[in-house]
């Protein structure tokens, strides 16, 4: 009986590790369930306006959000490189949890992915035990992870989390034979891309490119064209996947602008001294400072002394151990390739940049570190565990030649030993704590919410519940209110968040006939209110304006000849009905008349009227239709065919990767 009992495997236990470690580390700002608790320290509130879009669209209105009407006078969901609806990681915490809490259990389920993936890559180059944990652990709890959450960069820190699980599939995959490698290869592929970190396609390509590279070059030539066929199908595979986020995407690159201006000083890139150096400095003042070209400051990156110093007897490793030659050769290459790019102010990556100028705009090549990460944490945990094996093999080696006529490892070469494993042992946990305490200590702030904005925005929408813009600290957004004015789904005209419809800059230009307006004004203490404008409510210093002049939300109009004013139309009952749906009630004398809804027009927008098919005839970049004599209900409903014609590849691609695994293992069972 007690020969049959199950015993838990070893690696079991390690993921126990991580998971514990991940858990006490994070749990008091990641899994207190308060929706009333979300850090502060950067931009936490911004990042949480997706999740809890996902939030009002699937929990309120059974709809997948496609349309972001909270933010400017509309924005794309489908085709939003932002967008991180389609990662499971980042959407079923919010189904079961909410906006804000499902959040926040994304970020801590993306640090245990973190760990698992850091430790899959390290078992895959051959680590084992300590080596191995100490791998996951160390990624898991680095400084740029840290940095992410710090900064509340959300969706790269949910993106970063894969892209160990990517480097250790397709290693595994174009060494092997499988299918089911290939397809978890692609999954991984899809996990990093679906997550809305808008440079991490590039960044992500480039290293699989490298590392596929590195793994053709070792294989004998006979077996190159298998690896090559493996990678195309991994490629047909992970875009077949992706097409339901690629496709919309397509139209969101050519009728939305980004607003950061291509970054040509590439302020953030250093010199690869000094970038490493950036991976052994745990002062919090390093945050912010601007010395040896670290730009902006704002750069953390901290992974503690022992990883670099293990990293400097790499070169040993390669000499001492000549099997291991092919994974230091193509991890230290990948490692390079990023430090290089990281430094892309100077040669040679430079000429790079200026024969391709369209990679300027890639922002903060200091993340780059962030992703460096991975391999050289991989190789330090390889050459810690190539010394410490070397290290008890001289010993017994030297015990048995001195001392033991039968070749026999003494009582004293294993008590050393024991010492040497002990000492290793104490070395790798010091080093894990300090970078639990430092990275802790720099990350996880508990904070609460912006309680007056809570009241305020609640009180305004009690007083008016209607459909209207409003403005929320005119130039100086108040970043911390925008996640309530989600949750109030109150769209906010004045919540530009890097991006926008390109139809915009017409919609205010200077012979722009009317345009979308707040109907109120919140601004702070000392500001005057907006010409025209009525106070209605004052509270901690934020006073809330009411403006009467300006356009409704939906309106009819004879014909627009000039400037438009609210004595020269109709108010019509609009109303937003989830995410993608405008309802309007109208009603018109003629069939002179022509509707418009000031949401900002792009393509995808359907209408019926009265549930009949019927046309979008935009005005001024703005939602219109042609009205019919009578009251009538227009229904405009944003679904664009790219979105579905992409859903269905990527389901389809997915029914197919099942059936592939299937078949796999019926065939493996048969033999």
């Amino acid at each position: 009986m007690s020969e049959n009992r199950w015993r838990p495997q070893p690696f079991l236990l390690e993921w126990l590790v991580l998971i514990l470690v991940v858990y006490l580390y994070s749990q008091a700002v990641l899994l207190d369930f308060n929706p009333q608790q979300l850090q502060q320290t950067g931009e936490h509130n911004e990042s949480a306006t997706l999740p809890i879009l996902a939030e009002i669209g699937l929990t309120r209105y059974r709809q997948l959000p496609l349309w972001n009407p909270y933010m400017l006078t509309g924005f794309p969901h489908a085709g939003d490189p932002v967008n991180h609806f389609w990662n499971p990681l980042a959407t079923l915490p919010v189904l079961l949890w909410g906006g804000i809490n499902g959040m926040k259990v994304s970020v801590f389920l993306s640090l245990v992915a973190a760990a698992l993936g850091q430790w899959v890559l390290a078992h895959v180059l051959g680590v084992r035990g300590i080596f191995r944990l100490w791998a996951g652990l160390t990624y898991a709890l680095a400084g740029g992870l840290a940095l992410f959450w710090r900064l509340g960069w959300y969706e790269l820190l949910v993106g970063i989390a894969w892209f160990p699980w990517c480097f250790a599939a397709l290693w595994y995959a174009l060494h092997h034979q499988d299918r089911r490698s290939l397809v978890l290869t692609a999954l991984a592929i899809f996990m990093v891309v679906s997550t809305g970190g808008g440079y991490y396609p590039l960044y992500l390509g480039v290293c699989l490119a490298v590392l596929s590279g590195m793994a053709w070059v070792w294989q004998p030539p006979e077996k190159r064209r298998l690896m090559v066929t493996r990678g195309v199908i991994i490629v047909a595979l992970s875009v077949g996947l992706l097409a339901v986020i690629w496709l919309p995407l397509t139209d969101g690159l050519r009728y939305t602008v980004r607003d950061a201006p291509p970054d040509y000083p590439q302020r953030t890139s250093q010199p690869i001294p000094y970038a490493l150096f950036n991976y052994v400095v745990s002062d919090p003042a390093w945050f912010g400072t601007d010395v040896l070209g670290k730009g902006l400051g704002f750069g953390w990156f901290y992974l503690g002394v022992l990883p670099l110093l293990a990293l400097a007897f790499t070169p040993w490793l390669y000499g001492r151990f000549p099997w291991r030659r092919r994974f230091i050769v193509a991890w230290a290459a990948l490692l390079l390739v990023l430090l290089l790019w990281h430094a892309n102010r100077h040669t040679p990556v430079q000429y790079l940049y200026d024969w391709f100028p369209a990679l300027y705009i890639f922002r903060l090549p200091n993340r780059l570190l962030v992703v460096a990460s991975a391999p050289l944490v991989a190789l330090a945990a390889l050459t810690l565990q190539g010394w410490v094996v070397w290290a008890r093999r001289w010993w017994r080696g030297l015990d048995v030649a001195v001392t033991s006529p039968h070749r026999q490892p003494t009582a004293q070469s294993i008590s050393l030993v024991r010492v040497l494993n002990l000492i290793v042992l104490l070395i790798l946990f010091l080093a894990g704590r300090d970078l639990y305490t430092v990275n802790k200590g720099f990350a996880m702030t508990p904070q609460t919410r912006n309680q007056n904005a809570r009241q305020t925005l609640t009180w305004l929408k009690q007083q008016d519940d209607s459909l209207y813009y409003v403005n929320i600290g005119g130039d100086r957004i108040y970043w911390d209110w925008m996640a309530y004015a989600y949750e109030l789904e109150m769209p906010v005209i004045n919540f530009r968040y890097n991006r926008g419809v390109a139809t915009m800059g017409e919609q205010y230009g200077p012979g722009s006939p009317f345009n979308a307006q707040p109907k109120y004004v919140l601004s702070g203490h000392g500001q005057a209110g907006p010409p025209g404008a009525q106070s209605l409510y004052h509270s901690q210093g934020v006073t809330v304006w009411y403006r009467p002049d300006v356009l409704p939300f939906a309106f009819a109009t004879e014909g627009i000849r000039g400037p438009v004013n609210r004595s020269q139309v109709q108010e019509q009952a609009v109303r937003l009905d989830g995410p993608n749906r405008v309802v309007v009630t109208g009603a018109a004398a003629n069939s002179s008349q022509h509707l418009i809804v000031l949401i900002s027009d792009y393509p995808g927008w359907r209408l019926r009227i009265d549930g009949k098919q019927a046309s979008v005839a935009p005005v001024n970049g703005y939602l219109g239709a042609k009205m019919e004599p009578g009251e009538h209900t227009y229904t405009f409903t944003f679904r664009p065919l790219k979105h579905d014609i992409g859903l269905v590849i990527s389901l389809l691609t997915l029914l197919f990767c099942g059936y592939w695994l299937r078949s796999e293992v019926s065939g493996n069972r048969t033999e």
